[in-house]
């Protein structure tokens, strides 16, 4: 699941650290800085700010996190890991500078583990926060463990997701994972029928009934329903069209 674990999320988890505690005018006008930056998309311009302050104010947490979530942004994934595991080292209980690393690492699936360990630290912080279970989902999904069940069933537990499609959608990739197709099938269906318009969860249901149960009938009509609603995803219309054109063609 992608949703809820958005970089503009984090990013203001970042600033309401630095705003509620920094105590120090200098740094929080620096770090303000660096926002105005980030929301025009200068993240450059903003990353130096944040590197700035950090060698400034070596034991602001809050600098360190932003470091790390700039210099992702700018390309620099080695700053990145280097300013979220300093963050880490000065405040092993900040939830968003272990959430930050987390993040960092789960998006390497060679380091999905150390991923969900970091992860699971941050979750045992604030328990309540769906970025984090969204993330040990999908780190659990990436290892193709057996624990991808148990967070999504955590997961179901929260109201304002407990009904989307994306979440049914999730269930139903893990049971195809597992080889049950039937509960796959199930939850497939489920995410259909809440999620008709989402492009993403249409051509991922189409997917399954061509590749997984290899029923061509309804693959067809679902890839015809995904073109209606794909809008401008270039890169589904292409597949999607591709899969179509094969499936026609073998009437």
């Amino acid at each position: 699941m992608k949703r809820c674990c958005s970089f503009a999320a984090c990013l203001g988890a970042a600033f309401a650290m630095i705003s509620s505690g920094c105590g120090d005018g200098t740094p929080e006008q620096a770090m303000t800085r660096a926002a105005a930056f980030a929301e025009r998309g200068q993240w450059k311009e903003a990353s130096q700010i944040a590197e700035r302050t950090a060698r400034k104010h070596p034991e602001l947490v809050a600098a360190h996190v932003l470091r790390a979530m700039t210099a992702e942004r700018c390309g620099d994934r080695g700053a990145a890991l280097d300013a979220a595991r300093r963050a880490v080292e000065l405040d092993p209980e900040s939830f968003e500078a272990r959430y930050t690393l987390g993040r960092l690492y789960a998006a390497d699936t060679a380091r999905a583990s150390e991923a969900e360990q970091v992860l699971l630290k941050a979750w045992k912080i604030r328990r309540d926060d769906l970025r984090v279970k969204i993330l040990l989902c999908n780190v659990a999904m990436a290892m193709n463990s057996p624990r991808a069940l148990g967070y999504l069933r955590m997961i179901s537990g929260v109201p304002e997701v407990k009904d989307s499609a994306a979440l049914k959608n999730q269930f139903a990739v893990s049971f195809v994972r597992k080889g049950d197709m039937t509960s796959a099938q199930r939850y497939f269906a489920a995410a259909f029928r809440v999620g008709k318009n989402d492009p993403e969860i249409v051509l991922n249901v189409a997917r399954f009934y061509d590749g997984c149960l290899r029923n061509s009938q309804v693959a067809s009509r679902l890839y015809r329903e995904y073109l209606r609603v794909a809008g401008n995803d270039a890169a589904g219309r292409v597949e999607a069209a591709a899969r179509l054109s094969r499936l026609d063609g073998g009437k």
